[in-house]
C-alpha cells in the first residue's frame, strides 16, 4: 500500500507518509438476510470515516462467489454484445476480480485528510460535499486500474494480464453505468468512460461495438487518475463540479451500448437465493 501511495500519479506534496495497511478477506457468501438482502455488492471496504481510516485503516471483504455470478450472468453477456469481436476473449474473470480488489484498496490510499490553502485541516468528504461520493467511486475505479497496471509492471501480476485488464474494464464501464447517473457508481463510471473515449483510449466502431486502443489507454488512465487525485487533494469543489458536469453524462455512445443490452434483457444486477440454507432454517 505504501508503494502504491508513493507512486500515485499526483504531486509528491499531496502524498501521505503514513498509509495503514488494510487486511483483505476473500470469502464465499453463504447466506444473507434483513437489510442486506436483495441486489448484492461484490465487495466492501469500511469504515468510510476519514478519521478512523487514518488511525486504524480499513477492512476489505471480497465476496468471490458473488463476483463469479456477476461475471457469468452480466459481464460476459455485455462483452459479447458491446466489445469488438477481436478483443472479446480478453474479458476474463481474473481481470474483473483483481480490479475489484484494487478498487477497494484504492479507497484507502490517496487524499483523505487535507490541508487547505488557509492552513486549516479538513477532509475531502467535507470539502467536496455532495460531489464526494461520485468522485471517490471514480477515483477508486480509475486509480484501481492504474494500480493494477503498476503492479503488473512490477511483476506482482503476470504481464499477460495487461490487455485483459483494460478490455475487461471497458465491459465493467457498461455494467456499472446501468445503475444510473443518480447513483454514485454510475455517475463516476460515466465520467471515466467519456474521458477515455474523448482521449481515444476507447474506440466506437460502425457496428456499435467498442474496443481499447492499447497505445493510448495507459496515458489516458494516468491522466484521469491525476486529475481526480489532485482535485481531492486540493478540496477543489468547483473543479469537481466542472469535471462531473462535462463527463458524467449519458452520452450517445453510452446510450447506444445500453440500448443493445436492454433489447436482449441482460440483467442489471443479481439477487442471490440460498435454497439449501433457507430450507435448513425452515426445518429448524
Amino acid at each position: 500500500m505504501d508503494d502504491l501511495e508513493q507512486n500515485l500519479p499526483m504531486d509528491d506534496m499531496y502524498k501521505s507518509e503514513d498509509v495503514t495497511f488494510a487486511p483483505i478477506r476473500i470469502i464465499q457468501l453463504v447466506y444473507n438476510s434483513g437489510d442486506v438482502k436483495g441486489p448484492q455488492i461484490q465487495a466492501y471496504n469500511l469504515p468510510n470515516d476519514e478519521r478512523i481510516v487514518k488511525d486504524r485503516g480499513t477492512s476489505m471483504v471480497m465476496l468471490k462467489n458473488i463476483s463469479e455470478a456477476k461475471f457469468k450472468l452480466i459481464l460476459q453477456p455485455i462483452a459479447d454484445l458491446c466489445i469488438v469481436k477481436e478483443q472479446r476473449e480478453l474479458v476474463d474473470f481474473d481481470s474483473f476480480f483483481t480490479h475489484t480488489i484494487c478498487h477497494e484498496c484504492c479507497h484507502g490510499i490517496g487524499p483523505h485528510t487535507i490541508t487547505l490553502p488557509s492552513g486549516q485541516k479538513s477532509t475531502v468528504r467535507l470539502e467536496l460535499q455532495e460531489l464526494h461520493t461520485a468522485l471517490e467511486e471514480a477515483k477508486a475505479d480509475i486509480v484501481g486500474l492504474w494500480a493494477l497496471n503498476f503492479l503488473i509492471s512490477k511483476d506482482i501480476f503476470p504481464k499477460t494480464l495487461v490487455k485483459s485488464i483494460f478490455v475487461s474494464f471497458l465491459a465493467i464501464c457498461f455494467r456499472t453505468v446501468r445503475f444510473g447517473l443518480t447513483e454514485a457508481h454510475g455517475k463516476g463510471q460515466a465520467l471515466q468512460f467519456n474521458w477515455l473515449l474523448e482521449k481515444g483510449a476507447y474506440v466506437l466502431h460502425p457496428d456499435d461495438t467498442f474496443s481499447v486502443d492499447f497505445d493510448k489507454i495507459e496515458g489516458a488512465v494516468e491522466g484521469l487518475s491525476r486529475e481526480i487525485l489532485t482535485i481531492q487533494a486540493k478540496g477543489d469543489k468547483d473543479s469537481a463540479q466542472k469535471l462531473l458536469e462535462k463527463y458524467g453524462q449519458m452520452t450517445q455512445p453510452l446510450n447506444t451500448a445500453l440500448g443493445k443490452l436492454a433489447i436482449v434483457e441482460v440483467p442489471v444486477d443479481i439477487a442471490p437465493n440460498f435454497p439449501v440454507v433457507t430450507k435448513l432454517l425452515h426445518n429448524n
